[in-house]
C-alpha cells in the first residue's frame, strides 16, 4: 500500500474505501514560480509562448492577438498514459474580451481561444519582441489579464481520487457529491484529497456547475485535458486569477485524446 492509498484509508469511511480507491487516476500536477523572461518552449503560465512562424498567430475575429494561458512542454513532464511524450501543447485565450475568449451558449466556438500542438521545434518561432509587438497597436484598449505575469509551471507525478463535484462523480456513484450519505464534503480533512487546482489530466474542479451537465453537444464523456487554478503567489506579488477566485478548464473527448487532437479541445472557466 503506497502512501496515497494510506491518506485514502485514513480519512474516508471504511465502507467507501475501495470504492474511492477503485476510482484513482494518475495526473500530473503543477507547483508555480515566477522566474522572470523563461525561454519560449518551456512549460509555463501566462508570458510569451512557442508559436513557429510558418503559422499565422491566433487572433480573435477582430484581428486582436490572443494571449499565452499556458503551455507544456511534454519532454519536460513525467509520462502520462495517453499524453504525448514530445511535443508542446498550447491554451490561448483572448484577453481583450470580459469571458476571456469563452462562449458558454457554444463552446465549440472557437474565435476566442486555441489549443494548439506542436510535435516538434523544427521552425522557428515568432519571438518574444515580435509577439508584444503585435499588442501595441491596442495598447490603450482595456484587457482582462488571467496570469499577470511569466510563472514556471513545475511537474510532478501524482494521483487523485473521484471527490469532485463533477459529472464522473454521478456517473461512477449514482448521485452527485453533495446528496453522498456517509461523509461531509465540506469536512476540511477531505482537502487534500479533493484535487490539486493546476494539474494535466484527472477530475475537473468548479466553483459552480460542471458544463458537461447541461451541454446537449455529446461532450458529457468529454475529460479533462487540463485546468489552471487561481492563486496567489508569495508574497501576493504575482497572481493568476479567474473573476472572483475561479477556475478554468479544457475538455476534449478521449479518441481525440489519443490522436492528439489537441485542437477539438473546449474551454470553459468559472468563478463565485
Amino acid at each position: 500500500m503506497d502512501k496515497f492509498e494510506r491518506k485514502v484509508k485514513e480519512l474516508l469511511p471504511k465502507q467507501w474505501e475501495e470504492a474511492f480507491l477503485n476510482t484513482q487516476r494518475e495526473i500530473i500536477e503543477f507547483s508555480l514560480q515566477p522566474d522572470g523572461e523563461l525561454p519560449l518552449m518551456t512549460s509555463k503560465a501566462g508570458g510569451v509562448g512557442y508559436i513557429p512562424k510558418n503559422m499565422a498567430f491566433p487572433v480573435n475575429p477582430d484581428g486582436r492577438p490572443l494571449s499565452l494561458l499556458a503551455q507544456i512542454n511534454f519532454a519536460e513532464m513525467p509520462a502520462l498514459h495517453p499524453y504525448p511524450s514530445h511535443g508542446l501543447l498550447a491554451f490561448y485565450v483572448d484577453y481583450y474580451d470580459d469571458l476571456i475568449g469563452a462562449d458558454f451558449d457554444d463552446y465549440d466556438n472557437k474565435d476566442g481561444y486555441r489549443v494548439l500542438y506542436f510535435e516538434s521545434f523544427n521552425v522557428e518561432s515568432y519571438t518574444r519582441e515580435e509577439q508584444l509587438a503585435m499588442h501595441e497597436p491596442f495598447a490603450d484598449e482595456e484587457q482582462y489579464p488571467i496570469v499577470d505575469t511569466e510563472v514556471a509551471m513545475i511537474p510532478s507525478l501524482t494521483k487523485q481520487i473521484l471527490l469532485t463535484d463533477s459529472v464522473e462523480f454521478e456517473q461512477t456513484f449514482g448521485t452527485g457529491k453533495y446528496e453522498f450519505d456517509d461523509f461531509d464534503p465540506y469536512d476540511e480533512k477531505y482537502e487534500e484529497l479533493l484535487g490539486f487546482g493546476t494539474q494535466l489530466g484527472g477530475y475537473p474542479s468548479f466553483t459552480q456547475t460542471d458544463p458537461r451537465e447541461y451541454i446537449k453537444e455529446g461532450k458529457q464523456n468529454d475529460i479533462l485535458l487540463f485546468q489552471l487554478d487561481s492563486c496567489f503567489g508569495s508574497g501576493q506579488d504575482w497572481e493568476i486569477m479567474w473573476g472572483d477566485a475561479g477556475i478554468g478548464n479544457f475538455f476534449i473527448s478521449p479518441e481525440d485524446l489519443k490522436s492528439k487532437k489537441f485542437e477539438n479541445a473546449w474551454y470553459n472557466w468559472d468563478c463565485s
